[in-house]
C-alpha cells in the first residue's frame, strides 16, 4: 500500500502550504497521503512557532501526518491553536529543546519570528528530524553555510517556505524568461516596498501569557515593547532584515530563478541609496523605541553572467 514517509511529506508540502495560495499537490497527492490507514504509517509533526505562519503551516499539513507537539512562547498562541486545530490533542511545549527530545517525532514545523531560524534548525537536524522552515532561511551567509554543513552531517530533509515557487503564475513567468521569449536579459529590477515607519513606541512589562526573554532569546535584551514582537519583528534589524528578508526573500529568489542563477548568487553587491527612519552609530540603531529597518533603499546586484539585478523599494522612476 501506497503510504506517506517523512521525506515524501517533505518533497510533497511546499511553502504554498502556509500561504491562502491552492498547494500544486493539493489534489492527487492528498489521496495518497489519506491512503495511510495505520498511526505507525503517518509521519509525526511538532510546530514551532503557532503564530498566523504557524497555524497556516500547521492547516496546511494537518492532512499529510499528525501533529503531534506544539510549541510557542506565548502560551495563548499555542492553546489557541490546539484547541481550535487539533481539539486540544497535541503537546504544548514552551521551549523547542522539550518538543525536539521527543524521539516519536518525525518532523518539525519551523514559524518563529527570523532570528530563531537558524538556531532551532540546527537544533532540530541534530536531533534527527527532518525540517520545514519559514523563510528566511537565514539573516547572515554564515548561517546558510552552517545550515548546509549541518544538512549535509546530519543526512536529514530539509525545505525553505518559498510559496511563491509553487505559484503558476510565477513559474510561468520563470519559464518564458529562461527560454528566451523576451530576449536577452541585462537588467532585472525588483521592487518590494520600503519597511514601515512607526511613532515612538511605549515601553510596557511584557504579557503573562509571553515569555519575552525566550523570545528575545541571542538577541539583546531590552524591554518590552508590543510592536517589537509578533508580526512586526520584521521592522526591527534585531530580529529581521525588514523588505529586504521579508519580501526580497520571495521575489529576489524568482529573479533569480528567471536569469538560471539560482543555485549560485551575485559576485558583487553595492548599497546605491538607503533611508532609515532612526539614525545609525557604527551599524547600531542610536533609537530603541521605534521601528528601524529601512523605509527606502536602492542594491545593485551583479552576477556572473552579467546580469544586472536592482532591488528596489519602488521603481516609479521606470515609468
Amino acid at each position: 500500500m501506497t503510504h506517506t514517509t517523512r521525506r515524501d511529506f517533505l518533497q510533497l508540502t511546499t511553502l504554498a502550504a502556509a500561504s491562502s495560495l491552492m498547494p500544486v499537490w493539493s489534489s492527487s497527492n492528498r489521496t495518497l497521503a489519506q491512503e495511510a490507514k495505520s498511526p505507525n504509517e503517518r509521519p509525526k509533526i511538532g510546530c514551532i512557532g503557532n503564530g498566523g505562519m504557524g497555524t497556516g503551516d500547521a492547516n496546511a499539513i494537518k492532512g499529510y501526518g499528525d501533529i503531534v507537539a506544539l510549541c510557542d512562547v506565548d502560551t495563548n498562541r499555542s492553546g489557541n491553536l490546539n484547541e481550535k486545530l487539533l481539539g486540544g490533542k497535541a503537546e504544548v511545549f514552551g521551549e523547542y529543546r522539550k518538543l525536539l527530545d521527543r524521539k516519536d517525532i518525525d518532523i518539525v514545523t519551523i514559524s518563529t519570528p527570523d532570528h530563531w531560524h537558524t538556531r532551532i534548525c540546527l537544533a532540530a537536524l541534530r536531533a534527527g528530524k527532518d525540517v520545514h522552515c519559514q523563510k528566511p532561511l537565514t539573516l547572515t551567509i554564515n548561517e546558510g553555510k552552517l545550515l548546509c554543513k549541518v544538512v549535509k552531517e546530519t543526512k536529514r530533509v530539509m525545505q525553505v517556505g518559498t510559496q511563491q515557487r509553487s505559484d503558476d503564475r510565477f513559474q510561468k513567468a520563470v519559464a518564458i524568461a529562461r527560454e528566451g521569449r523576451i530576449g536577452k536579459i541585462q537588467k532585472v529590477h525588483i521592487a518590494i516596498g520600503g519597511g514601515d515607519k512607526g511613532p515612538t513606541f511605549k515601553k510596557t512589562p511584557p504579557p503573562a501569557h509571553l515569555n519575552w526573554d525566550v523570545w528575545l532569546g541571542q538577541a539583546p535584551l531590552v524591554d518590552y515593547i508590543e510592536q517589537r514582537c509578533h508580526n512586526n519583528f520584521r521592522w526591527w534589524y534585531e530580529y529581521s532584515g525588514g523588505k529586504m528578508t521579508d519580501w526580497g526573500a520571495h521575489h529576489v529568489d524568482i529573479a533569480q530563478w528567471g536569469i538560471g542563477m539560482e543555485g549560485s548568487g551575485p559576485i558583487s553587491v553595492e548599497v546605491l541609496e538607503c533611508t532609515h527612519p532612526v539614525p545609525f552609530e557604527k551599524g547600531h540603531p542610536t533609537i530603541d523605541d521605534t521601528y528601524n529597518t529601512a523605509t527606502a533603499f536602492k542594491v545593485k546586484a551583479t552576477f556572473a553572467n552579467g546580469v544586472e539585478m536592482f532591488i528596489r523599494d519602488k521603481c516609479d522612476d521606470l515609468g
